[in-house]
């Protein structure tokens, strides 16, 4: 029987108490819901007894129909509903994907997001990473995958540049490979900028969202835009593992859309986010000014590196009740590193700096 491994940030959150000041996991701030808005809508929704029943495979067209929207308007990537696939969060996008058009090889960004990593690996994908473009020349082809974070890639929290998305674009329609590109975080731009993501210029190609980062992620609510033939045949896989992403909490989204202005929201989350990045940026170069990072332009995610092993400090810290990634998970072959991962979002400016200063006390013991 092969062995499994959970997740390792799946793990730490597990293993967190009410002590514990976590940097750990990509958690959205709660405190940001719009949960009185979301009260409205569902009281709404639920006076339709639709909500609770089975519903298409492809998702609610009316709130395909919005996502669809915002690809056209925002991303200037013309979509149309029958080519948006609604999921259960991004994570089974990975799964069914995989499962449909994937025979063998992925190739990742290295380091790459973890999530994505044991998706692939369950399905015991061979999977290699990259450093350089230029590496990829001679290795993509039209039977593997391709998977990027082009906005605030998790976790470096680096944005590929429009010419460097364009090059990308360009090694596809040579190579014929499949692109998964991963916009978990494109509409968290702290200055509020929206890029043209490379699927938008590769038409083997795939681009993930979700409300997670935007809304709530207790919806698990995503989506996978796609052209129409390729969505026909996701839909065999989704379809053999849940039938449909809840219709209930699709119905939730799509009326709270109806009724509010989801990028007013997202503006306020723009907002607090950019402020406690900065907060926290000012902590580490107040306390560890050894730990050497460049401030993100959005996202929800410092990256940086320590003058030591990170694994072996991010044990020690959970001992004292703090939590943070150590990089070597985000590497396929679990790699050692000094590099490291902080969420700021999920946190109190207190908790902030008072976790960041017990992280200098360890590295001074």
């Amino acid at each position: 029987m092969r062995k499994l491994q959970r997740s390792y940030i799946r793990e730490i959150l597990d293993a967190i108490n009410e002590r514990t000041i976590s940097f750990a996991g990509g958690l959205p701030n709660e405190n940001l819901f719009p949960i009185q808005d979301i009260k409205k809508a569902t009281n709404k929704v639920l006076e339709n007894p639709l909500s609770l029943q089975y519903s298409k495979s492809q998702g609610v067209i009316t709130l395909r129909e919005k996502i669809a929207k915002i690809y056209c308007e925002k991303f200037d990537f013309p979509t149309n509903k029958d080519e948006i696939l609604i999921t259960t969060g991004s994570q089974q996008a990975f799964d069914i994907i995989a499962k449909t058009f994937l025979k063998e090889e992925l190739y990742v960004q290295s380091p790459t997001y973890i999530g994505a990593l044991s998706a692939y690996k369950v399905l015991n994908l061979d999977i290699k990473s990259f450093d350089e473009l230029k590496e990829l020349e001679t290795k993509l082809n039209p039977q593997n995958g391709f998977y990027i974070m082009s906005d605030f890639t998790n976790p470096t929290g680096r944005v590929l540049s429009k010419e460097r998305r364009e090059k990308v674009a360009s090694l596809l329609n040579k190579t014929g490979s499949c692109l998964i590109e991963d916009g978990a975080y494109s509409l968290i731009d702290f200055e509020g900028d929206i890029r043209k993501p490379v699927a938008a210029l590769y038409e083997n190609s795939f681009h993930l969202g979700s409300f997670s980062k935007i809304v709530a992620p207790g919806f698990r609510v995503g989506w996978i835009r796609a052209k129409k033939e390729l969505i026909d045949q996701i839909i065999i896989s989704k379809e053999a593992i849940d039938l449909h992403t809840s219709t209930f909490n699709q119905m939730i989204l799509d009326e709270y859309m109806n009724e509010f202005d989801v990028f007013e929201h997202i503006k306020e989350v723009r907002k607090e986010y950019q402020s406690k990045m900065k907060f926290m940026a000012e902590c580490f170069e107040k306390y560890i000014p050894s730990f050497k990072f460049k401030r993100p332009k959005g996202g929800m995610f410092i990256y940086g590196s320590f003058e030591e092993d990170s694994f072996e400090l991010a044990k020690k810290a959970l001992e004292n009740d703090i939590a943070f990634v150590p990089a070597q998970v985000f590497f396929h072959d679990n790699r050692k590193s000094t590099e490291a991962r902080f969420n700021f979002t999920n946190s109190t400016f207190e908790q902030i700096e008072r976790g960041v200063k017990r992280l200098a006390e360890l590295l001074d013991k």
